[in-house]
């Protein structure tokens, strides 16, 4: 039987609880598979104390069909690490952050002329496009150009850089200085050897925090859950951050409290501990 989180992990006594976000991908669930039953009580169990679960991930909004189909109470979630804003219930945009043409070109090509071997995939808010020689999974759900000016007249709303490795660190280490100013740069996974591009000043944490003054929660009522490099501004913003027990060293460096592996439940055994606690006050 697995251990019960220990007091000395929870939140103070004097933390009022008014929102939780939690990322989706290494944080409510692992590898594409489902959400698990214990974690979908925990979310409900919040909401049925009248607190928010929002979720804040980067995955485009097409890849949130299979959290609707399992939680299709959910509100507005942050998608593409911020730069977007969707409803689940109405299946629509809220709003949107995106990457003018101008600046799309000025990137790519500051990116080219050190990195002539990168390729490029693009987010925008009518599905996904994708150099020719870009590798991905999921290449039939993009659509394939041969220059990014065939993107005029769309709102892209997230940038995907690949260079020749798959150390995602080592990436951002090198596109950051050539994007500062015009884009944020973040990574989700150490080792996909992906480098993803917000519009400039976008992060989960801005965009959160907007969705929380639209909400009348106060930045001290949030609560958050996250294991990678692009929640790092969410769970630093957060009154009170939590990693998960599989995230990266850098995220467990700035978390408040860290929790148990996505695998074993760690967001459910979590929220479970402090709406237990919150119980007996």
């Amino acid at each position: 039987m697995t251990p019960p989180i220990s007091a000395d992990c929870l939140p103070p006594d004097d933390f009022s609880l008014g929102l939780v976000a939690s990322d989706i991908d290494g944080t409510l669930l692992l590898d594409w598979k489902p959400i698990s039953t214990t974690t979908i009580d925990a979310i409900h169990r919040c909401q049925d104390a009248g607190i928010p679960f929002v979720l804040v991930t980067g995955r485009p909004i097409r890849w949130l069909a299979p959290i609707a189909e399992q939680i299709p109470d959910l509100g507005r979630v942050v998608c593409l690490n911020g730069a977007v804003v969707y409803d689940i219930a109405s299946d629509s945009v809220v709003d949107a952050h995106s990457i003018d043409s101008d600046t799309l070109a000025e990137i790519t090509a500051a990116i080219m002329a050190e990195h002539p071997e990168a390729r490029f995939a693009y987010e925008t808010l009518t599905g996904g496009f994708i150099d020719r020689e870009f590798v991905t999974r999921r290449s039939r759900e993009a659509r394939v150009i041969d220059d990014v000016s065939e993107l005029h007249g769309q709102q892209v709303v997230k940038v995907l850089v690949r260079l020749d490795t798959s150390d995602s660190q080592a990436m951002h280490d090198l596109l950051d200085p050539l994007v500062e100013g015009t884009c944020h740069a973040s990574f989700s996974e150490p080792d996909n050897g992906l480098v993803e591009l917000a519009p400039a000043g976008i992060t989960k944490a801005k965009t959160l925090s907007e969705l929380c003054d639209h909400l009348g929660v106060a930045r001290s009522q949030v609560m958050a859950f996250g294991d990678m490099p692009n929640d790092i501004e969410m769970l630093s913003w957060a009154g009170h951050g939590v990693a998960m027990g599989n995230a990266l060293g850098s995220v467990k460096e700035i978390a408040a409290a860290v929790t148990e592996e996505v695998d074993e439940d760690g967001v459910a055994r979590y929220l479970d501990a402090v709406l237990d606690a919150r119980a007996r006050r």
